[in-house]
């Protein structure tokens, strides 16, 4: 587990910084384990930026999903199981975000 925290870390919470850098905003604090949002953000900045890993993460996956089905030699399909595997790993690593963000929007 450490190892996956090590490689997808810094990743994951780069692209909590990166959203709100589009949205014209900053991270109170960051690590490569945390970011620390503001908290006067919107409901649809809040769904951006706690779901944009979850959007790269699980679109990779999907995107090695299709090139796997859709592949006709070893070679689309080997590297379609690699993206469904890097891709679906960071995505299960999205998953508290996305609770986070259910959460946000029962509360609206």
């Amino acid at each position: 587990m450490e190892t996956l925290l090590k490689l997808y870390g810094p990743i994951h919470e780069s692209l909590h910084v990166l959203a709100l850098w589009l949205i014209g905003r900053r991270a109170v604090t960051w690590t490569n384990r945390y970011v620390d949002i503001p908290a006067d953000l919107t409901t649809g900045q809040y769904v951006f930026v706690a779901g944009l890993p979850a959007m790269v993460f699980w679109g990779v996956a999907v995107v090695g999903l299709v090139w796997m089905v859709s592949g006709g030699g070893l070679v689309e399909i080997g590297g379609g199981m690699l993206l469904v595997l890097v891709g679906g790993l960071g995505g299960w690593g999205t998953v508290g975000d996305l609770q986070l963000i259910w959460e946000r929007l029962q509360r609206e």
